[in-house]
């Protein structure tokens, strides 16, 4: 292989810039041209000052920039501060979103149990006994029911009446009736008889225990529980509205602060049985029915009723008075109500908004006091 070489150099500077040296190799038809650069010699004085002279501009250009940087670094500064603040806000809303779950969840926990506690235990089904004499009262809410239904059970006997009105009929019908009661209570036993009385009624009392010698039990109690603490404890006096130990002849007498269902009861501890005699007096305030527009006289059985909405309306189940001599001639009804769905449905929609609402704002407050 054949080469030479060529060098060249700058004439625009006199000859001091760099040097090129080309190599040049020839062989046959192609030729390979290899450029080799060589530093340059120092450079001269005017050189130096004139880089000088450029270095302290660029240090200048340098130190303008320096001098612009902190307002920019402050702009960052601001620009990151502000988007850290937004990632933290974003945060915080993930972890309020995240902690709104169980709220939601404890929401639709606690209207489905207040939901199936008005269903099944304020507007579940019940069974009423009817004394002689009852009249009672029944105002279901229109916004959680939708009809009543009233049956008898246990056997069908003419008698009971179910009256409707728009408002409340006034408790202004008086009625006094007696009723005697010849009973004998075997021992370690009891008798009861059921009875309803509204508010401002009065019962006397007339007792006579036949057994010489023999004391029982003379209790009047109002409803179900009350019956129930007694028959726990005979002797303790404190469960029922009239607690007595009766021997030989006596009067009591009692009067009636809250209507409800009363039970007038007999207890015998003793060894043997304990024939007794009750001449009961009552005088009992009634709802007058004159004004209902609507009545049922349980033809077959049962009486239905559509609740007005949304003003309601009001039921009055009525007994009449049994014939001397046969106090335990009672009926058995019961009451049902069908449940207005729409309105839970509605209160569901309504009641959980609120209730996040007022949680998410806890959380946003509890998040707050921590921060600070």
């Amino acid at each position: 292989m054949d080469s030479s070489t060529l060098f060249v150099t700058d004439a625009k500077n006199g000859g001091t810039g760099p040097k090129f040296t080309f190599y040049v190799f020839e062989r046959s038809c192609c030729i390979l041209v290899v450029l080799v650069l060589y530093p340059s010699p120092s450079p001269a004085p005017e050189r130096e000052e004139e880089q000088s002279h450029n270095h302290n501009n660029f240090d200048h250009e340098h130190h303008a920039h320096r001098f612009e940087r902190p307002e920019l670094d402050r702009q960052n500064v601001g620009v990151s501060h502000e988007g850290n603040f937004t990632r933290s806000d974003a945060a915080s809303w993930t972890n309020v979103s995240d902690d709104t779950w169980p709220f939601i969840i404890v929401a639709l926990t606690f209207w489905f149990f207040v939901s199936m506690t008005l269903i099944l235990g304020v507007y579940g089904p019940e069974n009423l006994t009817l004394g002689p004499k009852s009249s009672i009262l029944l105002q279901p809410s229109p916004f959680f029911v939708q009809k009543v239904k009233v049956q008898e059970i246990y056997e069908l006997k003419p008698g009971p009446k179910l009256y409707a009105f728009y408002n409340s009929p006034p408790l202004d019908t008086v009625s006094t009736w007696s009723e005697k009661i010849i009973v004998s209570v075997p021992a370690d036993s009891h008798q009861e008889w059921i009875i309803y009385l509204n508010k401002g009624s009065q019962i006397n009392i007339s007792y006579s225990v036949k057994s010489p010698g023999s004391s029982v039990f003379l209790i009047i109690a109002q409803g179900n529980e009350g019956l129930r603490q007694w028959l726990f404890d005979p002797t303790f006096p404190n469960t029922t509205l009239s607690w007595n130990v009766i021997q030989g002849s006596g009067v009591i007498h009692q009067h009636i602060f809250t209507s409800s269902s009363y039970y007038v009861g007999l207890g015998n501890l003793n060894s043997e049985e304990v024939e007794v005699q009750l001449n009961l007096r009552l005088r009992a305030f009634l709802y007058n029915t004159s004004d209902a527009y609507y009545k049922c006289t349980f033809a077959d059985g049962l009486c239905s009723l559509s609740v007005l909405f949304p003003n309601g309306n009001a039921i009055v189940l009525t007994s009449p008075k049994t014939e001397q001599d046969t106090s335990n001639d009672n009926w058995q009804v019961r009451v049902s109500y069908e449940p207005r769905w729409l309105s839970y449905v509605v209160g569901i929609c309504i009641f959980i908004p609120h209730f996040l609402l007022v949680a998410y704002h806890s959380i946003k407050r509890f998040y707050h006091f921590l921060l600070v």
